[in-house]
């Protein structure tokens, strides 16, 4: 009988399944991950690696009097009741680092896209449709500006490739200032959010899900954007109020978006921003790659640690009084 039991509800990179397998854990995968299911399978839980479905709150955990880790399978624990763990001493941690690049990789790829529209040219192909070269030649990215809201990892790696690489005007709105040297090193300059939403071209978020984040783009920030910006969302759905979105993208207020994100995941057949044209959609992937993927599940390395009594590496809290 194994040591320790772990409890999942979506697939994980196998480096992180045979990290918990060699230190003696059973890896046991629910069916789904609604609250019923979770309350039914968390019982004699001693570990718990969530990704983006299900919400971890206080109920799950008493329904679980072992439980001593919560292992956050990416870098938002939005999903997580962090304070709610912490009374009850179960550790919270993450991989803040894991999936920075992939992030990164997929907001340059976003500002391409909206502009040269390859989807759509890649259909046009295929029917022989050979007007649309034609019908559309959208803007270059190089030299334009681009703000950056939240400059943590994320947002500064956008920094580094978009400003060298499309030597693009990099503004960032953010609530702490970043290092003078930082700036520096990347081209960036801070800014009021109602500026960088005006001056901008392309915009991007890059924030947690917090009280004071959520829908901090709401009709009015969307007012203030060029009808030629773009808004690229690789943070958290909720972050956008997305009926305002909607309707700024129906009546072309903006030139367009790319959307990774959404306010109900997984996203439901009747939400209308999938009937749109002038957006780009993707179903919360913007952080999967093969190398996040493998370090994502290294939060493996953390659950065992905790299991051990030993410190993690990448708590999001400290409980006074862990359980044992």
């Amino acid at each position: 009988m194994a040591r320790y039991k772990i409890l999942m509800f979506e697939p994980m990179h196998e480096v992180g399944l045979n990290h918990l397998k060699a230190h003696d854990a059973e890896v046991v995968t629910a069916p789904d991950a609604d609250e019923a299911t979770i309350l039914k399978w968390v019982a004699d839980a001693d570990g718990i690696i969530a990704r983006a479905r299900g919400f971890f709150n206080g109920r799950v955990m008493d329904a679980a009097p072992g439980l001593r880790v919560i292992g956050r399978h990416g870098a938002g624990v939005d999903n997580v009741d962090v304070e709610a763990a912490t009374q009850r001493g179960i550790w919270v941690v993450n991989t803040p680092h894991a999936p920075s690049e992939a992030v990164a990789e997929y907001v340059a790829m976003a500002l391409v896209a909206l502009t040269k529209r390859p989807i759509d040219a890649d259909r046009a192909a295929r029917a022989c449709d050979w007007a649309f070269r034609n019908r559309h030649v959208g803007p270059e990215v190089l030299g334009k500006t681009l703000g950056i809201v939240g400059f943590g990892r994320i947002g500064r790696r956008i920094a580094e490739i978009c400003g060298c690489g499309f030597r693009m005007r990099i503004l960032y709105a953010d609530a702490i200032r970043a290092p003078e040297a930082e700036e520096q090193r990347v081209g960036a300059t801070q800014v009021p959010l109602d500026r960088l939403m005006a001056e901008s071209d392309f915009v991007t978020l890059n924030v947690p899900l917090l009280p004071e984040t959520r829908h901090m783009i709401g009709r009015r920030e969307l007012a203030l954007m060029k009808p030629t910006a773009y808004l690229v969302n690789a943070a958290r759905g909720p972050v956008v109020d997305e009926a305002a979105l909607v309707e700024v993208l129906r009546k072309r207020g903006i030139a367009g978006a790319a959307i990774d994100v959404f306010e109900e995941e997984p996203v439901r057949p009747y939400n209308p921003l999938l009937k749109l044209d002038n957006i780009l959609l993707s179903p919360h992937n913007a952080g999967h790659s093969i190398e996040a993927a493998q370090k994502m599940a290294m939060v493996s390395a953390d659950v065992i640690r905790v299991l051990k009594g030993e410190q993690p590496e990448y708590p999001v809290n400290r409980p006074e009084r862990p359980r044992k």
